[in-house]
């Protein structure tokens, strides 16, 4: 299942906000130095103004003010602390990332055309944007998955006392659907390979017949991030690209142009400009394989025929997870996701169970994921719980998601005030 919140889409484009709203203005103030990170007074008024919107509150205090300063504060502390342990995020970590926050963005708002008029700027600054914020966000999370590489967990009865300390303080639990899914995905057909093949073969041509490399890839890339500057992807170590593209660019000489080169992402012509040792710097044109509806179309029937054998008792939900969803843990689990909050899933998700009950099936789910792009689900409805106020029995895995938040934060505190010992602070405020 998807846990994409629903404040997804503010949060995405509140990056985007931020980014335009914190470059430095002539005389902004810089407020805090962390290591070479700083805090300018713009930034810090952006993300104040970001949250209030976010949670929806109308009167500013400096309680508001001093909360995201810490946060500003934390980030740029672990920041820092990747500097100083020389952590590295690959270009297909980001472009992963970016890809997904934008397809997430466009199925919100209903098409490019609609991102771009919301936020005034183009789909390709709309994607820098969110490289350079993700390549931030990557960098934090290694910092901390090298930090508790064993993982923070909790007892039940650490639970228990959490729940007994805070029990007056904790929000209501939104409604909470106790959920099976059985999931397929979209095939990658011969058809889809063949037009991007006749697209990219096009272009290989026109290239090698004098059309300049850069302007090709600016007209036609669907590597957006990288189009905008010629299909320039910089200066890189080995180990950072998929195996197929380093393979063809490792063994190339600078000047040299590629063959067709297919990797997961779809079709590339490479150009390498530089050469020295484990680095390259290259250039490339991407096609993306296209996604058909025919494949679409494909893989809704398929799980509507799924429901039907459900409804017409051909075997329990769980058995037919098991024998057709595509999820690599329905071996073990027979497709059980657990009870989930609607502050956990996304708009689509919503709108598919809204009218679901205990014991319904719904109809095909389109879910967006981070590794297989985006899937399609029907779901079992084993429960439905209206809002509530948290009962310890009754919802003990929301509150152990709740303590285990409270320990995370507890012990990353702890750590950040270690961090202050090794890397320079300066607070100006």
């Amino acid at each position: 299942m998807s846990y994409q919140k629903n404040i997804f889409l503010a949060f995405s484009l509140a990056l985007i906000f931020i980014s335009q709203a914190s470059s430095q203005p002539e005389g902004d103030r810089i407020i805090a130095v962390i290591g070479n990170e700083i805090i300018l007074e713009s930034e810090l008024s952006s993300q104040i103004l970001i949250f209030m919107q976010q949670n929806k509150v109308a009167q500013y205090n400096d309680r508001i003010a001093q909360q995201v300063f810490q946060n500003m504060l934390t980030e740029k502390l672990i920041l820092a602390k990747a500097d100083q342990d020389s952590i590295m995020v690959t270009q297909e970590e980001t472009d992963q990332q970016v890809d997904f926050r934008i397809k997430n963005l466009v199925a919100q708002l209903g098409s490019e055309k609609n991102l771009e008029e919301t936020y005034g700027m183009t789909m390709a600054k709309i994607r820098e944007t969110l490289r350079a914020q993700i390549k931030r966000q990557i960098k934090i999370d290694k910092v901390k998955s090298n930090k508790f590489k064993t993982g923070v967990s909790v007892t039940r009865n650490e639970v228990s006392d959490f729940y007994i300390t805070y029990k007056d303080s904790i929000p209501p639990v939104p409604e909470t659907y106790e959920l099976y899914e059985i999931t397929r995905t979209p095939e990658l057909t011969q058809e889809s390979k063949n037009i991007a093949y006749r697209r990219i073969s096009a272009l290989l041509d026109s290239v090698k017949g004098g059309m300049d490399f850069s302007d090709a890839a600016k007209k036609y890339s669907e590597d957006s991030a990288s189009a905008v500057l010629g299909g320039d992807l910089g200066k890189a170590k080995k180990g950072n690209f998929v195996k197929e593209f380093e393979d063809a660019a490792f063994v190339m000489s600078p000047g040299d142009v590629s063959g067709i080169i297919e990797t997961k992402f779809g079709y590339h012509i490479i150009k390498l400009n530089e050469k020295s040792g484990d680095w390259i710097r290259t250039q490339h044109i991407l096609i993306r394989f296209p996604k058909l509806e025919s494949a679409d179309f494909e893989c809704i029937n398929f799980l509507k025929d799924v429901k039907q054998k459900f409804l017409s008792s051909e075997g329990t939900f769980q058995q037919l997870a098991i024998k057709y969803s595509q999820d690599a843990t329905v071996s073990s689990d027979s497709g059980y996701v657990g009870k989930v909050t609607v502050s956990e899933m996304d708009s689509l998700e919503i709108y598919g169970l809204r009218n679901s009950f205990a014991g319904d099936v719904t109809d095909p789910i389109r879910v967006f994921d981070e590794r297989t792009d985006y899937s399609y689900k029907i779901y079992f409805v084993r429960q439905r719980f209206p809002e509530h106020y948290a009962a310890l029995k009754e919802d003990f895995a929301v509150l152990e998601k709740m303590a285990l938040s409270y320990k995370e934060n507890k012990i990353l505190n702890e750590w950040l005030e270690e961090l202050k010992k090794t890397i320079y602070v300066d607070i100006k405020i």
